[in-house]
């Protein structure tokens, strides 16, 4: 197996508890993540300290080369007792994403501060790798263009 890893931030101009109040509702990731095209909670589980975990199957779908491949995945979504979202993916063959992300103040906004380790078998290594840190990318431009744009709109 295979490890890698990216960390990525951007700044948001809205609150921490309104960034993190949207990231931690995985329904919107729909909104912001490019390979997402449906999210289904499959049920909630207690950890031993007492933190709420969110079971979820999330379906993607995927451009390769000429191809257009769909996949699902199961996703554990929790915010730890530090409040930093976690949120572990687990697809076939070996592929998993353990991602932890802050949102933290900053000026009169947020700083989005995300770790996403990656383990998957070597074959596959770099295209989960390239996908992954592409995909999060985008999701971070099109949180900040969606929650900013938000913000002007009830600013107005």
């Amino acid at each position: 197996m295979a490890q890698s890893s990216f960390e990525q931030d951007i700044f948001i101009q809205a609150s921490p508890e309104k960034v993190k109040a949207f990231l931690s509702t995985l329904d919107n990731h729909r909104q912001i993540h490019p390979l997402i095209v449906n999210i289904q909670h499959t049920h909630t589980s207690t950890a031993p300290d007492g933190t709420t975990i969110n079971h979820y199957v999330i379906r993607d779908r995927m451009k390769q080369g000429p191809f257009l491949m769909t996949f699902s995945y199961r996703v554990k979504m929790n915010i730890n007792t530090l409040g930093i979202i976690v949120y572990d993916a687990h697809q076939s063959p070996g592929i998993y994403l353990h991602n932890t992300t802050q949102c933290l103040p900053e000026g009169s906004g947020t700083r989005v501060k995300e770790r996403v380790e990656i383990t998957s078998p070597g074959l596959l290594a770099k295209t989960v790798y390239t996908q992954a840190r592409a995909s999060h990318q985008d999701m971070f431009i099109n949180l900040k263009k969606l929650l900013e744009e938000e913000s002007t709109r009830t600013a107005s």
